[in-house]
């Protein structure tokens, strides 16, 4: 489905971008906390479980927030086929690792930031694929394959470079204000329905 930027479709388009990155972000938070909590207190089997759980939560909304800024770039909202999404999602992913080089290396980035040498020149080649493997795995279908996913490995290989991206489009797509963006039906969601009258 076509659209251009600034229609009906394009605004929807948005609408699931900022949702989609909120989610992203309260994972990854949860993430952070539950990460802290077994570091710090030890391993456990339920603290395990939360960390993987949010862990898997960030890698299922990014990859779909990703997915959505494909559509959004491509000005259609049409399915791709898994190998194009992975092709579009290095693009992002060199692109994000690219900007965070250059602001290292023309002095405009923060002064906390890593050295150079903590930053490759580019992304490895089996990110996109395993970006997305991971994500059909731990979230999206529950299956035979589940229990196998190493994503301990997947963190320790890719999560520095899933955190620029994030990092990156936080900069675009994350809460600039105090006050929560409207998202249509999605905030407008209640439990308290009003009873209508009936109709004759």
């Amino acid at each position: 489905m076509k659209f251009t930027l600034g229609d009906e479709t394009d605004k929807a388009l948005c609408i699931a971008l900022k949702h989609e990155f909120l989610r992203c972000d309260e994972a990854f938070k949860q993430f952070a906390s539950a990460g802290e909590e077994l570091i710090v207190q030890g391993q456990d089997r339920r603290r395990a479980y939360k960390a993987y759980d949010a862990y898997a939560r960030f890698v299922h909304h990014l990859y779909e927030f990703a997915l959505c800024a494909i559509a959004r770039e491509r000005h259609d909202a049409s399915t791709l086929q898994a190998v194009d999404a992975d092709k579009y999602i290095a693009s992002f992913l060199h692109r994000s690792l690219r900007k965070r080089r250059d602001a290292i290396l023309d002095g405009t980035a923060p002064s906390w930031e890593n050295h150079i040498s903590a930053f490759p020149e580019s992304i490895p080649p089996t990110l996109p694929e395993e970006f997305r493997r991971a994500r059909n795995i731990a979230v999206a279908h529950a299956g035979i394959k589940r229990p196998k996913l190493n994503m301990s490995e997947f963190y320790d290989r890719y999560h520095k470079f899933l955190h620029i991206f994030y990092k990156d489009a936080q900069s675009w797509w994350g809460r600039e204000t105090d006050e929560f963006p409207h998202l249509e039906e999605i905030t407008a969601f209640s439990l308290m329905i009003s009873e209508k009258p009936a109709t004759s």
